[in-house]
């Protein structure tokens, strides 16, 4: 008979040692302008795109263009530079494992 462990498992933590990285070198944003209460638009900070694959589309395929919330635009954009994937490769890889090849 074995005995019942009454601890339960602890799981460490996966950490992303590119993205620590590139959020200890990033640059904190200005301060707000007195009055307004919020950052001007300029000083949103998007996560740097690799050369774009879209340059030419093919005969079957189709080019989309979508509409995102900021804070789904950043989740998605902080999970594909998580692994190192541009947006468009992220969002292709996920919608292809989706509805398939």
């Amino acid at each position: 008979m074995t005995k019942v462990r009454k601890s339960p498992t602890i799981l460490k933590p996966m950490i992303d040692e590119k993205l620590a990285l590139q959020f200890a070198a990033s640059v904190s944003p200005p301060p707000p302008r007195s009055g307004t209460g919020a950052f001007p638009v300029t000083s949103v900070r998007r996560l740097p795109a690799k050369e774009s694959s879209s340059g030419h589309i093919g005969k079957d395929e189709k080019q989309v263009l979508l509409t995102l919330k900021m804070d789904l635009y950043d989740k998605i954009a902080k999970d594909a530079a998580r692994k190192d994937r541009t947006l468009e490769e992220h969002l292709i890889r996920h919608l292809t494992k989706r509805y398939g090849k």
